[in-house]
């Protein structure tokens, strides 16, 4: 909040106004009739307008991790059916740019465009990694999980 510099309010946006060739930050009343030159929202007005729009993004955590070369095995097995990208664009209702960037791993694909992929191409693009297979890898040699496994 700012104070205008004619009658002292309050204002949440102020404007740059020319009196008597000087300028100053005056409230909306005090500008009419004057010279604008400016109106600029106060920072707790920007900041409340642009939180407003904010969208916020939402990660599906029950979600099973893409394979590590996603991008391979869609163009791997698009090109094993003869299907070239537009067609398979046409044939699950997405974008070619778009599918070009998964297929060069620019994008991360979506859960349903994954299941669209899988379903069309008849491919696997989530690895399925269990807990037991995670702790397997941490085991010591001896058979007995130690804190110095988790380290």
């Amino acid at each position: 909040m700012e104070e205008c510099e004619l009658c002292g309010k309050s204002t949440d946006s102020a404007y740059v106004v020319l009196v008597e060739g000087v300028e100053l930050r005056v409230c909306a009343s005090c500008a009419n009739g004057k010279k604008v030159l400016s109106h600029r929202p106060t920072d707790s007005a920007r900041q409340d307008y642009r939180g407003a729009y904010q969208k916020t993004v939402k990660k599906n955590i029950d979600e099973p991790p893409l394979v590590d070369n996603y991008g391979r095995v869609i163009r791997e097995a698009r090109e094993r059916l003869k299907i070239p990208i537009k067609v398979l664009a046409e044939m699950i209702n997405e974008k070619e740019t778009f599918l070009s960037r998964v297929e060069a791993e620019k994008a991360a694909p979506p859960a349903q465009l994954i299941r669209k992929l899988e379903k069309t191409l008849s491919i696997k693009l989530t690895s399925s990694r269990s807990e037991a297979d995670d702790n397997q890898h941490y085991r010591s040699d001896n058979g007995v999980t130690t804190i110095g496994d988790f380290a």
